[in-house]
């Protein structure tokens, strides 16, 4: 008798059946249409980018130039056929070169090698200022900025070239009639400067005299009649003290660092010598000096005196030193004495440093009062010079180098005048 048998009867694979094929085809069919839906939209955006482009290099008022890794044009806008005067045809495909001065020439290909091979790069690439040559010869002043860009593996750069010719002239002539008002002011200031001193100064001069006069002439006088006298005599040696700061103040030709040290230099012999105060004054040589104009120069000179004069009136010292000098950043005023001192944290109102304050900080500077009772007194006035250009504030710095310790004239005590 024979074994039993099975009969088994096995399908064709799932990847063979209708219903993969047609799926695998539909998903093929998909992705390429999707691909083909990318590719066009990538293609439309870049046209797109490239019609604006053109668009914009066309309307344009700047030139815009674009050259090849060789520095040869390739792209020229019709605004560079304007400013450097050649044709379309003429620029399209010669060496960038051409539009440059002959000086030039060669430091460019130079660099333009060097930035190809390192990527660095010697100027900066926004806003720089560098002069063109016309069809005619004739150089033109220009503002470009350059950019790079990189299309089917190929490297370009593109520069957008303004023309600057207007622009110097109008800064030209701005600058033009800003000397012209300043010699001006100057003259006037001139002028002023001399007509008080010529009939205001004399006339107080005259009255303080004939004050004195009077009280000769007239021998004994009782206390009413001695009092207007002396007062009348005083006032106008006071308006003519007043009198003569203000025309130093006003005067142009004053406007040094120089002029004010001196005139420090002769109030502090002065004060101290009639005080018998030993002094040492330390100011600038004159081969180091600074404009200082007009105001400037007097609320320093005021903060100078008002300092001064609260030393030899309430400090009862017998030494002091000071300092004056400037740098290329600051001016700096140094007082010191060997006095009674105080306490600054209870100073009273009357020592007039208040008003030091006030003018400290309407130059924008910084004032240290150190002191303490029995030590002495430290006062320190720092201005910034960079908040007071001849245009800000009225200091301009002249010097091109700071000055060292060394170069600093040294005061004996009562022998300055």
């Amino acid at each position: 008798m024979a074994p039993p048998s099975v009969a088994l009867e096995t399908g064709s694979h799932f990847w063979r059946r209708w219903w993969f094929l047609a799926l695998a085809t539909a998903t093929g069919a998909s992705a390429m249409a999707a691909f083909a839906r990318a590719r066009h939209d990538r293609l439309n955006v870049l046209r797109e980018s490239e019609n604006r482009f053109r668009t914009l290099a066309q309307t344009a008022s700047d030139a815009i130039v674009t050259i090849n890794e060789q520095s040869r044009i390739v792209f020229v806008n019709p605004a560079a056929e304007k400013i450097f005067g050649y044709t379309h045809d003429e620029m399209l495909g010669a060496a960038l070169t051409m539009l440059m001065p002959e000086a030039f020439r060669l430091r460019h290909e130079a660099g333009f090698a060097r930035y190809r091979q390192t990527g660095q790069r010697n100027i900066s690439w926004n806003a720089i200022s560098l002069p063109g040559v016309r069809k005619d010869g004739h150089q033109i002043p220009l503002e470009i900025s350059f950019g790079e860009f990189t299309r089917n593996g190929q490297r370009f750069f593109t520069g957008i070239a303004r023309d600057v010719t207007e622009r110097q002239h109008a800064e030209e002539a701005l600058r033009r009639s800003r000397e012209e008002r300043l010699a001006e002011l100057e003259r006037v200031r001139r002028l002023i400067a001399k007509d008080l001193h010529d009939d205001v100064g004399s006339t107080l001069t005259r009255i303080a005299l004939l004050s004195e006069v009077v009280r000769r002439q007239v021998g004994s006088l009782d206390a009413s009649q001695e009092k207007p006298l002396s007062s009348i005599a005083g006032l106008s040696r006071e308006l003519v003290d007043a009198m003569s700061d203000i025309v130093w103040a006003i005067n142009p030709d004053k406007d040094h660092l120089s002029d004010l040290s001196q005139r420090m230099r002769h109030f502090v012999s002065d004060v101290c010598t009639a005080r018998e105060i030993a002094f040492r004054f330390r100011t600038p040589t004159p081969d180091h000096d600074i404009a200082v104009v007009a105001h400037v120069r007097r609320d320093v000179f005021l903060i100078f005196k008002e300092a001064v004069n609260n030393m030899v009136k309430h400090s009862a010292c017998s030494e002091a030193e000071l300092e004056f000098r400037a740098d290329e950043e600051h001016l700096l005023l140094r007082i010191s004495d060997n006095g009674r001192g105080f306490d600054v944290a209870a100073m009273p109102a009357g020592h007039g440093l208040r008003s030091i304050h006030e003018r400290t900080g309407g130059l924008g500077g910084h004032l240290d009062v150190l002191s303490q009772p029995g030590r002495g007194t430290v006062l320190t006035l720092t201005i910034p010079l960079g908040n007071h250009t001849q245009s800000n504030r009225g200091i301009h710095v002249t010097a091109s180098h700071p000055a060292s310790p060394h170069e600093y004239a040294v005061t004996e005590p009562h022998t300055e005048r």
